[in-house]
């Protein structure tokens, strides 16, 4: 299931779910200063209360706030090239079964199966409350599949949101 992201400025509606995804144009390039502002600023409009996880790629960014429970969100721009050293990026940080998957993908869908791949890690850390590390040292969280979705983004964009209760 790919979830939907509400654009701010704009209205912002809690749906009864108690997710809201928040989407925000910003600035093209890699400070996120600006960035950080205005996804900031769509939040004040509805987060008190909630747990709250931010992304961030150059051009977008996107929010979720949860009302019953802690949530991981993850963005990450792509274009059809992918790094040269994609699949020892994926061993190191990703896991051997998401290694193994990307292998499988297509040569010219691989670029956007390790984004997917990599905001989904990525979102699940920051839902347990976890920075990115190497996979060695990571903790595993089996169970989060459940609570796993895509997002319906920009052209370019891939993301993940993972929420839910932990425990």
């Amino acid at each position: 299931m790919t979830l939907a992201v509400q654009h701010w400025p704009g209205l912002l509606v809690m749906p009864a779910s108690g997710l809201l995804l928040i989407g925000v144009r910003t600035p093209q390039g890699e400070d996120r200063t600006q960035a950080r502002l205005l996804v900031r600023q769509a939040l004040d409009e509805v987060a008190a209360g909630a747990d709250v996880s931010i992304s961030h790629a150059s051009g977008f960014s996107v929010a979720a706030v949860h009302r019953h429970g802690p949530v991981g969100i993850d963005l990450m721009r792509f274009d059809s090239t992918l790094m040269p050293d994609w699949e020892i990026v994926a061993r190191d940080y990703l896991g051997p079964a998401a290694t193994a998957r990307l292998a499988g993908c297509r040569d010219d869908r691989r670029a956007h199966c390790f984004a997917q791949e990599w905001t989904r890690r990525e979102a699940q850390l920051k839902r347990h409350g976890c920075g990115l590390v190497e996979w060695a040292n990571a903790p595993v969280f089996e169970d989060d599949v459940r609570v796993m979705h895509a997002l319906a983004l920009p052209a370019g964009y891939v993301g993940t949101v993972v929420f839910g209760t932990v425990g």
